[in-house]
């Protein structure tokens, strides 16, 4: 285990306090990204593909390929969050906003399972969930607010379809940003964040067991082969800990909450109200991100569709998190005869 002890440059680890007076993290779909996209629409409904039957060669989309590229390099190697404006969902039906929405994922790398019951394109949406308030439920099924996290993949990607009536707001911070304060103010609290915490399955691991665990703690921070990179989710660090019966130390404690702390501080994140049409894309290894509560109404119910995505030359991982963080939840034969408490009873 090799602790990196210098800071991390700020054009990756940026503070949201800077990117409030800017948009250079929005980049706006052209009239030729649109054409592009909607070509390819086309040619996948002409074939009478859905999404999920295609790939990218099978999704053209013109010059708008050039522009994912640069996004796709700005994700692994740069600020590591992108705000792409413009999809005209009012003009398409919920399945052909799918389609579009697989095929420019596709453009990114390969979309993974985001749960036991191998879904790859999620509504987030409040479900209304009877088992409220269950410590195994997944807060995405809700319309309330969330810790700072990340999700397991290598990017996350939220698509407005519509936005809710009050509340609701996306906010990122950037966990490198975190780390450089964490380095500055509190470096005692890098050897237990770098030796990591048990995760939580939240009842979605190979057993269908809704008390297993990863079977060794998992890094908050890794520097493996001059690769840095950060992961945190404390609502399975916490769990995990206890389902695995293993004691947090207080300075376990401590640094867990210092990260939630730094992940609301005002200077650090960056809030933005998701418009529909709106794609947010985030590298889950150097952006944490959340969201406020919500409530609908009056014609509005908050819908974004998820994907993860795992992209292609993200160069070596520690191989514990390689195998706990990275690739999705895998779809469970057993989710075919048994509820997932964590999706919630609906």
């Amino acid at each position: 285990m090799t602790i990196l002890q210098e800071p991390i440059p700020m054009e990756r680890a940026w503070v949201g306090s800077r990117l409030r007076k800017t948009d250079e993290w929005i980049t706006p779909l052209t009239n030729a990204d649109l054409a592009g996209i909607e070509s390819a629409l086309h040619a996948v409904s002409t074939r009478g593909l859905k999404w999920g039957e295609f790939d990218a060669a099978s999704f053209p989309i013109g010059s708008l390929a050039d522009k994912l590229s640069k996004i796709s390099h700005d994700l692994r190697h740069g600020r590591g969050f992108v705000l792409l404006r413009g999809v005209p969902v009012e003009k398409y039906t919920l399945e052909e906003i799918q389609i579009i929405y697989w095929g420019l994922g596709s453009h990114l790398g390969t979309i993974v399972s985001q749960n036991a019951k191998g879904t790859l394109i999620e509504h987030i949406t409040d479900k209304k969930p009877a088992n409220l308030g269950d410590p195994n439920l997944r807060s995405y099924v809700t319309n309330e607010g969330q810790p700072p996290h990340s999700d397991q993949s290598d990017i996350v990607s939220l698509l407005c379809v519509d936005r809710a009536l009050k509340g609701g707001e996306s906010v990122v911070v950037s966990s490198l940003a975190i780390y450089n304060r964490i380095l500055a103010e509190h470096p005692e609290y890098l050897l237990p964040l770098y030796e990591g915490y048990y995760h939580d399955l939240r009842g979605e691991g190979e057993s269908g067991d809704i008390n297993e665990t990863s079977d060794v703690p998992v890094p908050v921070f890794s520097n493996y082969n001059d690769q840095f990179r950060a992961w945190f989710h404390s609502k399975k660090m916490r769990n995990g800990s206890r389902k695995k019966n293993v004691a947090l130390s207080p300075l376990q404690i401590e640094a867990m909450k210092y990260i939630e702390t730094l992940g609301q501080d005002p200077e650090l994140r960056l809030d933005m109200q998701l418009e529909p049409g709106d794609i947010q894309l985030l590298n889950n290894y150097s952006a944490l991100h959340y969201r406020h509560a919500f409530v609908d109404g009056q014609g509005h119910k908050r819908l974004m569709l998820r994907l993860w995505i795992e992209m292609a030359d993200m160069g070596d991982f520690d191989p514990v998190m390689e195998r706990w963080v990275r690739q999705g939840i895998p779809q469970r034969a057993w989710s075919k005869n048994k509820p997932v408490q964590a999706l919630g009873n609906v």
